[in-house]
């Protein structure tokens, strides 16, 4: 085995340092396993995994020339770097790495299944990932390089190890060899909607510890999206009366940020146990809403496909806690929506009327307005009971 120990404090690594090392799948079945080649696409996996790493800011840089040509797209982050002693389960694990052990299910820890660290083909040809991460034995922060060539996927190379000048940890991405790209690609409106639209809940719901993604330095504003939010505390006593504590954050957005809306329940460190659709799926009115709930509660929650059934270990959707809780969103979901149309949909409505001859004309007296405030008033309790009866 050919290699180099960093110094004799290292002496009792079992693997040598600057290798050729070979992931479990061969070049074809990375390229037939379903990654993306949608580059925007690919760089939300990329930001994710940094996010994973438990980084709180992460950086998109490029440097365009005089026709829009970029040599290589940097993503950078503060994160906890590569770990040297997991890269057999990051880097040589394709479709099962240590992500997928360390979480049940998620909505944004997208590279569970190792399929992350390969979405760089969409784009580049080539992927350097420059590290530092704390090492365990040594209390030292080391730097390290990985390379994989799209050419060449099923084989990934690691080298220059050396003590790091660093004082922080992090992971610095350089994409390179570059195609079907240009500068604008990344600073366009159309890429800051998607990334606003994947990642302006995670930032919202991490704001107190602010959390940043930003491109050439400047932080993407995903406030434009939020047409309103409003954070709940409930507390809610099980069988054995210990109280669980649930920070409930109601979203409402400008825009459809996907297909369906949910409620999605978080544990702790913000990753998603379950999540379970609202009642508002198939409302007439454009009510674009999502809710995050979190708590320890979650921590131990083991979702189960027939929600009556008692779990052997830990909790699920049949457990009583839950099920006031369910209540308790359910009320949030229904005043909101009612607020919602009372406030926007029904004055969007009437006018759409009186735009279309729908409503009578009425003259400009003290009477006339009356009537008129009368109707508006009957129109908006009937489209607050039911949207649906008069939409289409």
């Amino acid at each position: 085995m050919r290699g180099i120990f960093l110094t004799s404090t290292f002496n009792s690594r079992k693997r040598a340092y600057n290798m050729d090392n070979r992931v479990n799948i061969n070049n074809n079945s990375v390229d037939t396993a379903g990654i993306t080649k949608d580059y925007k696409e690919a760089l939300a996996e990329i930001i994710w995994n940094g996010f994973d790493a438990q980084a709180t800011e992460i950086n998109i840089n490029f440097s365009p020339n005089q026709i829009d040509y970029i040599n290589e797209l940097i993503i950078s982050d503060n994160g906890t770097g590569i770990d040297f002693s997991n890269l057999n389960e990051t880097f040589g694990a394709f479709l099962d790495s240590i992500k997928r052990k360390s979480f049940q299910r998620s909505s944004y820890v997208r590279g569970k299944k190792g399929k992350g660290r390969f979405s760089f083909i969409a784009f580049a040809h080539t992927a350097t990932w420059f590290t530092t991460y704390l090492d365990s034995e040594s209390g030292k922060l080391l730097d390290y390089e990985i390379i994989i060539n799209a050419n060449n996927k099923d084989i990934y190379k690691d080298e220059n190890h050396k003590i790091s000048s660093l004082t922080y940890t992090g992971t610095k991405l350089v994409l390179s060899n570059l195609f079907n790209v240009t500068g604008y690609s990344f600073n366009n409106e159309e890429i800051l909607s998607f990334l606003r639209n994947e990642f302006g809940w995670f930032l919202l719901l991490n704001q107190d510890n602010n959390y940043k993604l930003s491109i050439n330095g400047e932080a993407i504003d995903f406030q434009n999206i939020i047409a309103d939010h409003e954070i709940f505390e409930k507390a809610i006593k099980d069988a054995n009366d210990r109280t669980h504590l649930f920070t409930i954050t109601y979203v409402r957005w400008n825009e459809k940020i996907g297909d369906k809306f949910y409620y999605y329940f978080l544990n702790d460190e913000k990753k998603e146990s379950y999540k379970q659709l609202t009642s508002y799926n198939n409302n007439a009115i454009s009510f674009y809403h999502s809710v995050y709930v979190q708590s320890s509660f979650f921590n131990d929650f083991t979702p189960s496909a027939d929600d009556t059934s008692a779990p052997l270990f830990g909790i699920n959707q049949s457990n009583p806690v839950f099920k006031v809780l369910l209540k308790t969103l359910q009320q949030i979901i229904e005043d909101k929506q009612k607020l919602f149309v009372r406030n926007d949909a029904a004055d969007q409505l009437i006018a759409k009327y009186e735009r279309n001859g729908i409503f009578p004309k009425f003259n400009n007296n003290k009477y006339e307005q009356a009537k008129r405030k009368d109707l508006v008033d009957v129109v908006k309790e009937i489209y607050c009971i039911q949207p649906k009866i008069l939409k289409g």
